[in-house]
Protein backbone atom coordinates (compact mmCIF):
# COMPACT_ATOMS: atom_id res chain seq x y z
CA UNK A 1 0.00 0.00 0.00
CA UNK A 2 1.88 3.21 -1.20
CA UNK A 3 1.61 6.11 1.52
CA UNK A 4 -1.11 8.30 -0.90
CA UNK A 5 -3.71 5.42 -0.48
CA UNK A 6 -6.76 6.79 0.99
CA UNK A 7 -9.42 4.05 1.77
CA UNK A 8 -12.65 5.28 0.65
CA UNK A 9 -16.31 4.95 2.23
CA UNK A 10 -17.52 1.35 2.34
CA UNK A 11 -21.42 0.67 0.81
CA UNK A 12 -22.82 -1.90 -0.38
CA UNK A 13 -26.11 -3.04 -2.43
CA UNK A 14 -28.17 -6.36 -2.88
CA UNK A 15 -29.29 -8.56 -5.55
CA UNK A 16 -30.51 -12.18 -5.95
CA UNK A 17 -27.64 -14.04 -7.38
CA UNK A 18 -27.76 -17.94 -8.31
CA UNK A 19 -27.92 -19.22 -4.94
CA UNK A 20 -30.16 -16.28 -3.30
CA UNK A 21 -29.04 -12.75 -1.95
CA UNK A 22 -25.46 -11.38 -2.73
CA UNK A 23 -24.30 -8.30 -1.12
CA UNK A 24 -21.88 -6.50 -3.26
CA UNK A 25 -20.14 -3.91 -1.98
CA UNK A 26 -18.14 -0.82 -3.84
CA UNK A 27 -14.54 -2.14 -2.73
CA UNK A 28 -15.24 -4.96 -4.96
CA UNK A 29 -16.50 -3.10 -7.67
CA UNK A 30 -13.69 -0.86 -7.35
CA UNK A 31 -11.20 -3.54 -7.60
CA UNK A 32 -12.73 -4.72 -10.74
CA UNK A 33 -12.43 -1.42 -12.17
CA UNK A 34 -9.25 0.16 -10.99
CA UNK A 35 -8.75 3.90 -10.80
CA UNK A 36 -9.78 4.90 -13.78
CA UNK A 37 -12.98 6.64 -14.02
CA UNK A 38 -13.51 6.62 -10.18
CA UNK A 39 -16.17 9.46 -9.43
CA UNK A 40 -18.20 8.10 -12.16
CA UNK A 41 -18.14 4.08 -10.32
CA UNK A 42 -19.17 5.30 -7.16
CA UNK A 43 -21.46 8.12 -8.98
CA UNK A 44 -23.28 4.81 -10.55
CA UNK A 45 -22.89 2.41 -7.90
CA UNK A 46 -24.40 4.65 -5.65
CA UNK A 47 -27.65 4.90 -8.24
CA UNK A 48 -27.95 1.42 -8.09
CA UNK A 49 -28.07 1.85 -4.29
CA UNK A 50 -31.18 3.84 -4.92
CA UNK A 51 -32.57 2.08 -7.60
CA UNK A 52 -32.50 -1.38 -6.93
CA UNK A 53 -34.65 -1.58 -4.06
CA UNK A 54 -37.18 0.53 -6.45
CA UNK A 55 -37.86 -2.83 -8.59
CA UNK A 56 -37.79 -5.22 -5.94
CA UNK A 57 -40.49 -7.38 -4.97
CA UNK A 58 -41.93 -8.75 -1.61
CA UNK A 59 -38.46 -7.43 -0.26
CA UNK A 60 -36.64 -9.16 -1.74
CA UNK A 61 -33.17 -8.55 -3.96
CA UNK A 62 -33.97 -7.91 -7.65
CA UNK A 63 -32.72 -11.71 -9.05
CA UNK A 64 -29.64 -9.95 -11.43
CA UNK A 65 -30.25 -11.87 -14.20
CA UNK A 66 -33.91 -10.21 -15.07
CA UNK A 67 -32.40 -7.03 -15.19
CA UNK A 68 -31.60 -5.02 -17.97
CA UNK A 69 -29.58 -1.65 -18.58
CA UNK A 70 -30.01 1.32 -20.63
CA UNK A 71 -27.31 4.09 -20.07
CA UNK A 72 -26.77 7.16 -21.56
CA UNK A 73 -23.13 7.69 -20.88
CA UNK A 74 -20.29 5.32 -22.68
CA UNK A 75 -18.05 5.45 -19.70
CA UNK A 76 -15.83 3.22 -18.24
CA UNK A 77 -16.80 3.92 -14.62
CA UNK A 78 -20.16 3.98 -15.69
CA UNK A 79 -19.99 -0.05 -17.41
CA UNK A 80 -18.01 -1.18 -14.66
CA UNK A 81 -20.41 -0.25 -12.34
CA UNK A 82 -23.65 -1.63 -14.16
CA UNK A 83 -21.78 -4.52 -15.20
CA UNK A 84 -20.90 -6.00 -11.77
CA UNK A 85 -23.69 -5.38 -9.85
CA UNK A 86 -25.89 -6.77 -13.09
CA UNK A 87 -23.70 -8.79 -15.12
CA UNK A 88 -25.74 -7.00 -18.26
CA UNK A 89 -23.08 -6.52 -20.74
CA UNK A 90 -22.09 -10.05 -20.03
CA UNK A 91 -25.52 -11.52 -20.94
CA UNK A 92 -26.34 -9.09 -23.62
CA UNK A 93 -28.50 -7.15 -21.68
CA UNK A 94 -27.08 -3.57 -21.80
CA UNK A 95 -27.70 -0.71 -23.90
CA UNK A 96 -25.94 2.86 -24.73
CA UNK A 97 -28.50 5.15 -25.32
CA UNK A 98 -26.53 8.91 -26.35
CA UNK A 99 -30.24 10.59 -26.40
CA UNK A 100 -32.00 9.99 -23.63
CA UNK A 101 -32.56 13.91 -23.06
CA UNK A 102 -31.84 14.55 -19.21
CA UNK A 103 -28.75 14.91 -17.44
CA UNK A 104 -26.88 16.49 -20.36
CA UNK A 105 -24.37 18.85 -18.29
CA UNK A 106 -21.32 17.88 -20.02
CA UNK A 107 -21.42 20.47 -22.99
CA UNK A 108 -20.22 19.45 -26.19
CA UNK A 109 -20.18 16.02 -25.01
CA UNK A 110 -22.74 13.96 -26.66
CA UNK A 111 -23.87 12.04 -23.19
CA UNK A 112 -26.31 11.72 -20.71
CA UNK A 113 -25.70 11.27 -16.54
CA UNK A 114 -28.25 8.80 -16.42
CA UNK A 115 -29.24 5.77 -16.21
CA UNK A 116 -32.28 2.80 -16.32
CA UNK A 117 -32.77 -0.30 -14.44
CA UNK A 118 -35.66 -2.47 -16.33
CA UNK A 119 -36.96 -5.38 -14.61
CA UNK A 120 -40.12 -6.54 -16.96
CA UNK A 121 -42.38 -4.34 -17.42
CA UNK A 122 -41.23 -1.75 -14.32
CA UNK A 123 -38.00 0.62 -14.98
CA UNK A 124 -36.22 3.16 -12.60
CA UNK A 125 -34.51 5.83 -14.62
CA UNK A 126 -31.81 7.45 -12.16
CA UNK A 127 -30.99 10.82 -13.69
CA UNK A 128 -27.96 12.59 -11.85
CA UNK A 129 -29.17 15.68 -10.06
CA UNK A 130 -27.26 19.22 -11.56
CA UNK A 131 -24.25 20.27 -9.22
CA UNK A 132 -23.80 17.05 -7.80
CA UNK A 133 -20.32 16.80 -10.31
CA UNK A 134 -18.47 19.91 -10.23
CA UNK A 135 -17.95 22.46 -12.55
CA UNK A 136 -14.44 21.81 -12.53
CA UNK A 137 -15.15 18.24 -13.65
CA UNK A 138 -16.17 19.03 -16.80
CA UNK A 139 -13.43 21.72 -17.47
CA UNK A 140 -10.70 19.48 -16.76
CA UNK A 141 -12.30 16.47 -18.95
CA UNK A 142 -10.56 18.22 -22.03
CA UNK A 143 -7.60 19.00 -20.30
CA UNK A 144 -4.23 16.64 -21.67
CA UNK A 145 -1.91 18.93 -19.43
CA UNK A 146 -0.11 16.35 -16.84
CA UNK A 147 -1.32 19.50 -14.44
CA UNK A 148 -4.66 19.17 -15.42
CA UNK A 149 -4.60 15.29 -15.93
CA UNK A 150 -3.18 15.06 -11.98
CA UNK A 151 -5.82 17.55 -10.80
CA UNK A 152 -8.79 15.64 -12.72
CA UNK A 153 -7.53 11.96 -10.90
CA UNK A 154 -7.15 14.11 -7.10
CA UNK A 155 -10.59 15.36 -8.08
CA UNK A 156 -12.22 11.86 -9.06
CA UNK A 157 -10.94 10.46 -6.07
CA UNK A 158 -12.59 13.55 -4.22
CA UNK A 159 -15.90 12.85 -5.86
CA UNK A 160 -16.25 9.55 -5.28
CA UNK A 161 -15.42 9.63 -1.45
CA UNK A 162 -17.95 12.52 -1.22
CA UNK A 163 -20.51 10.79 -3.28
CA UNK A 164 -20.39 7.47 -1.30
CA UNK A 165 -21.10 9.12 1.78
CA UNK A 166 -24.40 10.65 0.99
CA UNK A 167 -27.48 9.13 0.22
CA UNK A 168 -28.78 7.72 -3.37
CA UNK A 169 -31.09 10.09 -3.18
CA UNK A 170 -29.18 13.00 -2.39
CA UNK A 171 -27.52 11.96 -5.67
CA UNK A 172 -29.96 11.11 -8.36
CA UNK A 173 -33.89 11.87 -8.64
CA UNK A 174 -35.52 7.99 -9.16
CA UNK A 175 -38.60 7.99 -11.42
CA UNK A 176 -40.73 4.53 -11.70
CA UNK A 177 -42.45 3.87 -14.85
CA UNK A 178 -44.24 0.73 -15.95
CA UNK A 179 -45.03 -0.33 -19.10
CA UNK A 180 -47.78 -2.69 -20.43
CA UNK A 181 -46.32 -6.34 -20.55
Amino acid sequence: MSATHVPLPCASLFVRAEEGPLEIGFDAVRAYHGHGALAMLALVFQGQRGALPLLEADGLPVPRHELRVVSGHPGPGVRDALEFVTRAVTRGCYEIDLSLPQARYSAGRDKSYSFQLIRGPRRVHAVLRQGVLPDEFFALLGDTSVQGRQRHAQLRKEIAERVLLASPQALFDFTVLTTDA
